[in-house]
């Protein structure tokens, strides 16, 4: 339509549009009627009514619909604040374990408020404190709605009403939803993060845990013990940035602790392990290549990107991935179902390690084309002497100390072909006698022992601290 004919349109001259003119046009109307008519009293004419600013239906953002026909006027607000678009978010909820509040489920919310329903409570509480007489706040109302949510069974009767208290929802409770569900349920249907596990009070404990679980993304692979320490001169720029994203994202989960568990869920234990030993698997396995590359072209023209360990260097990093095997070991509960697959791969790793050293038991030098003079010096041409074949009794056996620490059943089970291997290439001259008693005792002792504890139905030894 054209302004034009816009401008054309009219209301016309019958139409009443005023209060005044509807009387106007009663009074008119009324000179051409029977004097019955005259006499009839005006109608009574209404203008429509502005909509109330607490209806008596109010729909959530679930597409649930409630009656509250029944509250007050405040009452009333406080529901379409809770079941409107609103700010309200979950951090985490959890299930009360404590003999003096024993099944209380309490849900944790932004600003630090805390709901808590079920158990010994005959109606929610709420820490915002606008309950205290026995009415829900909007925050109580917003948990039913979404607890609701997840039972459709409860949605054919629809409009349902609210008790004042928030306790019930029409023939129902949300604490007999979370019962008959469970809390587990509940907070999967509505992603939701369920404190399993106690959050650490010490801010360095929390700092700690969070630290390794973002050490697995570390761009350049570095161990949970190693992304602790300051940044190398030799780390890569994505590694230094890596450690600015995770410093700034572990000081708002510091503060969050509903973030500090949703990371906690997201990385998990079990995956932490997996990755901690597929990164030592390829620290194994790229240690030696730096080796043999460091054999092959020795140290003139070395890439940025091309890793060489001369024999003094790779003993040094074999040591370090020993000693991150141990301490990580040492940090598992003993009492996770899952430690021995961590045995298990913690072993083979150690092994693998014992291995190959022992074959190396040569002058890595000896055909050497570079045109620069070697190293005459066993303790720097030969890994074994410089790992096994310099031993001492007074200083702890290279991968033996943390070998006997793991239970040795599953160690001797899954090992016992290669570690008999290991011992005959061990019965050499350069061997030290302390070093051999050590894997004589680990070996065969540890055997007798683990086949004891089985016999006698013992039970059987986790790591040991």
């Amino acid at each position: 339509m054209s302004a034009e004919q816009f401008s054309k349109l009219s209301l016309g001259e019958e139409m009443v549009t005023t209060r005044a003119g509807a009387v106007k046009a009663a009074r008119t109307g009324s000179g051409s009627s029977s004097h019955a008519s005259q006499d009839r009293p005006l109608p009574s004419i209404e203008l429509p009514s502005s909509p109330s600013p607490t209806p008596s239906l109010v729909i959530s953002t679930n597409n649930l619909q409630y009656n509250v026909s029944t509250f007050d006027k405040d009452l009333r607000r406080r529901v379409r604040k809770g079941l409107a678009d609103n700010e309200i978010k979950m951090k985490y909820c959890s299930l009360s374990t404590d003999q003096d509040t024993n099944e209380t489920k309490h849900f944790y919310i932004d600003d630090d408020i805390t709901i808590a329903i079920g158990g010994k409570l005959s109606k929610p509480k709420c820490s915002c404190g606008a309950n205290e007489k026995g009415l829900a706040c909007k925050h109580i109302y917003w948990l039913a709605d979404q607890i609701l949510s997840t039972a459709p069974e409860h949605h054919d009767e629809q409009p349902v009403q609210f008790s004042p208290d928030g306790s019930t929802i029409q023939n129902t409770t949300p604490v007999e939803i979370l019962d008959s569900k469970g809390l587990e349920s509940v907070a999967d249907d509505l992603k939701w993060v369920i404190k399993k596990e106690d959050i650490p009070q010490d801010k360095d404990d929390i700092k700690d845990e969070l630290t390794n679980m973002l050490s697995v993304f570390e761009p350049q692979d570095a161990l949970p013990g190693e992304f602790k320490c300051p940044e190398s001169p030799t780390s890569s720029e994505r590694s230094k940035k890596y450690q600015e994203f995770a410093k700034l994202f572990s000081d708002y989960a510091i503060r969050d602790p509903g973030l500090f568990l949703q990371l906690r869920d997201l990385i998990d234990a079990n995956f932490q392990r997996r990755v901690f030993f597929e990164k030592i698997d390829s620290r194994i396995a790229r240690t030696f290549h730096a080796l043999d590359e460091y054999i092959t072209h020795g140290p003139m023209h070395a890439s940025p990107d091309a890793l060489r360990f001369d024999v003094p260097n790779c003993a040094k990093q074999l040591k370090v991935i020993v000693n991150a095997i141990d301490e990580f070991c040492r940090e598992q509960d003993e009492n996770d179902p899952d430690t021995r697959d961590i045995v298990v791969r913690a072993a083979a790793a150690l092994i693998t390690i014992l291995d190959r050293v022992v074959d190396r038991n040569v002058n890595a030098y000896a055909d050497i084309a570079w045109g620069l003079e070697a190293p005459s010096d066993p303790a720097e041409n030969n890994l074994f002497i410089a790992l096994i074949g310099s031993h001492t009794a007074d200083k702890p056996p290279f991968v033996l100390h943390t070998l006997r620490s793991l239970p040795q059943e599953d160690v001797l089970r899954n090992h016992w072909e290669t570690l008999q291997a290991i011992e005959q290439k061990l019965a050499v001259d350069n061997t030290p006698e302390a070093y051999a008693n050590a894997f004589r005792q680990v070996v065969h002792e540890s055997r007798k022992r683990a086949a004891s504890e089985v016999c006698e139905g013992e039970p059987k030894r986790t790591m040991q601290a």
